[in-house]
This record gives C-alpha cells, sequence and structure tokens, in this order.
C-alpha cells in the first residue's frame, strides 16, 4: 500500500492523541458526471485505513479535495446542461430523420418521415415540459436544479457515512482556510486550529472521540 502522504502536526499539544498523525489522498477532481471513480476514490481510502503505515501505524486517511466535487456542479456547468437538454427536441427530430433514412418503413414518404420526427421532437419536448413542472411543483427552478440538489444530498449523506469508516476530507473553507473534516465536522483549520479534541486515531466498532 502507498498513500500519498502522512502529516503530522507541529504542536501536538492542543490534539486528543499523544502523536497525532493522519493520511491525505490526493485527487484532480473532474466533473463528468461519471460518479463511479469518486466512489473507488472512497472505498480505496477506506482500504487504507485498516492498513500499516511504518512507525504510524494505522491511520485515518482525509481526501483532497472531498469526494463531494465530483457530485457537485458549478453554475457554469448547470448552464452546458441545461442548454444540452434544451437541445434534446431538436436531436430527437434528427435522430428521426437519419434513422428513416438508414432504415426506411414501408410505404415511407418525406412527407411521413417529416411528420414521424416532428413528433418525435414534440413528445422529447413534452417529457422535458413534464420533469421541469414537477421540479417546479418541489420547489425547484428546473429538472437541473433538483438533480444538482438530489445530488447534493447524495453527496452530504456519502460525506457523513465515510466518517464512520475513517474517511474525511481536506478542503479549503471560506471562514477557516484549509480545513479538516470528518462527518462534515471540522477538527482542525488553518485560521482556528483545533476545533474538536478528537482523536486521529482510526475508530474500530466504537464511535466515540
Amino acid at each position: 500500500m502507498r498513500i500519498d502522504a502522512i502529516l503530522v502536526p507541529r504542536d501536538p499539544e492542543p490534539w486528543f492523541d499523544d502523536e497525532p498523525a493522519f493520511g491525505i489522498e490526493f485527487k484532480r477532481p473532474v466533473q463528468d458526471g461519471n460518479l463511479s471513480s469518486y466512489y473507488a476514490w472512497a472505498g480505496q481510502a477506506a482500504d487504507y485505513t485498516q492498513s500499516e503505515f511504518g512507525r504510524f501505524g494505522r491511520v485515518q486517511v482525509f481526501l483532497c479535495p472531498s469526494p463531494m466535487v465530483g457530485f457537485l456542479s458549478s453554475e457554469e456547468h448547470l448552464a452546458v446542461l441545461r442548454k444540452r437538454r434544451a437541445n434534446g427536441p431538436e436531436f430527437a427530430k434528427e435522430r428521426e430523420i437519419r434513422l428513416a433514412a438508414m432504415l426506411p418503413l414501408r410505404g415511407d414518404t418525406p412527407e411521413r418521415v417529416v411528420a414521424r420526427a416532428d413528433k418525435a421532437k414534440r413528445d422529447w419536448q413534452a417529457r422535458l415540459d413534464a420533469e421541469d413542472a414537477s421540479a417546479r411543483s418541489l420547489g425547484f427552478e428546473d429538472d437541473v436544479h433538483r438533480e444538482h440538489e438530489q445530488r447534493r444530498a447524495t453527496a452530504l449523506e456519502l460525506i457523513r457515512l465515510l466518517g464512520h469508516f475513517n474517511v474525511g476530507e481536506l478542503m479549503p473553507s471560506r471562514h477557516y482556510g484549509w480545513t479538516l473534516l470528518r462527518t462534515g465536522v471540522p477538527l482542525w483549520s488553518e485560521k482556528r486550529g483545533v476545533h474538536r479534541k478528537f482523536s486521529l486515531k482510526p475508530r474500530t466498532a466504537t464511535r466515540g472521540r
């Protein structure tokens, strides 16, 4: 097993452990909508917490950046998703025309092909309108916004669960600077130092400090 880094606080006094140390696993964030890599990364970190690393023994592992990055979309990415979604009806129409050219139906005429393509476009648009109406009835701006918020909720649940498997996050915070979090709770930050005097040793069975 090779972990990216083991970090040791310069001043161990404020910490719960006599010799605090923790592991860091770095990854380049990718917002491609494919979450399988983030689940695999989280699983890898959980495996590391079961491993021995020299004189440090077993350590808790903090992911940098947070796995939440893969679940969340920037405003620019949301705009791209909305544009792609808006192009769906026209894409459905063009696909129907291409399909008719490759696999024409018996008795097809240009008028029939166009009529089928227009229907495919209308059906696609009707589905999008129904999804947006459903999302707005729940208080969301549209279906893209609803999916974004659902992914955000999933990310928060993932972070809370990972914390109980000895996996946390190392992330920059608007208020605290770089911050160590476990189950979403700050343990240490660049500006405040130790927030909570919790152990950095992997927890087994017990879920105390």
